[in-house]
């Protein structure tokens, strides 16, 4: 009997030894897969480090790219509008010398028209020195007898500007709405529209004045009129 609880205990202690022996192994193997996944997570980080370095010089590269690109189209934008300049003198100057001979009238005084680029420079130099009446006369001129041509946009800014010097808000918005109406997306646009709410603001059209000016922050928030009023 004896014996036999001897070889019960033995028989016991085997089985209990295999268990333990097992769940050892069961362990191991679970400790070395996931070795295994560290070391397959540790590849996967490495190829994304690799792949965002990659990237990061990619979006270098194309941002260097972008501001190469912006540079040569405002260069050919400028190109343009000085040919779209010449264009017009050259037009002018035709159609005046067109004129003179159709005429063929001898000792007959025939005023010249200032070519618009002449024209131009003359009011600018005026609205420069800050001889607003003629500079508003000489560019009132330009848009009677240049109304479509390259630098009408430009003549419209600065003749509301020379209103706006003189305090003649009334005329200036006018100028300003003739100017809205025919151009929407000129490079002025978002300036002449910060004016004509400066204008209702000094003529004490407050709520119309706020409106435009949160119009302007809406709708052009990346531009100077739009910084400026955050920082007001």
């Amino acid at each position: 009997m004896i014996k036999n609880y001897a070889g019960c205990l033995l028989t016991c202690f085997s089985i209990s030894f295999l268990i333990i022996l097992s769940g050892c192994i069961a362990t191991s193997d679970e400790v070395a897969s996931l070795k295994e996944e560290i070391i397959t997570l540790k590849n996967e980080i490495s190829i994304l480090k690799q792949n965002q370095t990659e990237l990061n010089l990619q979006m270098k590269q194309l941002n260097t790219n972008l501001q190469i690109y912006t540079e040569k189209l405002e260069e050919s934008k400028y190109k343009m509008s000085l040919l779209a300049q010449r264009m017009d003198d050259v037009h002018s100057s035709l159609s005046q010398r067109m004129d003179i001979l159709s005429r063929q009238l001898p000792k007959v005084d025939i005023s010249v028209v200032p070519l618009p680029t002449e024209l131009f420079n003359i009011s600018y130099n005026d609205y420069s020195r800050g001889m607003y009446d003629l500079a508003i006369r000489g560019f009132k001129d330009y848009l009677a007898k240049y109304p479509d041509s390259e630098l009408t946009n430009r003549v419209y800014y600065y003749l509301a500007d020379s209103y706006f010097a003189k305090k003649q808000y009334y005329e200036c918005i006018k100028i300003i709405d003739e100017y809205l109406t025919k151009y929407q997306k000129d490079d002025y646009y978002v300036s002449m529209l910060y004016q004509k709410a400066l204008c209702l603001q000094h003529l004490g059209e407050t709520k119309k004045a706020e409106e435009l000016f949160q119009y302007i922050k809406t709708q052009y928030p990346n531009s100077k009129e739009a910084q400026n009023l955050k920082t007001e």
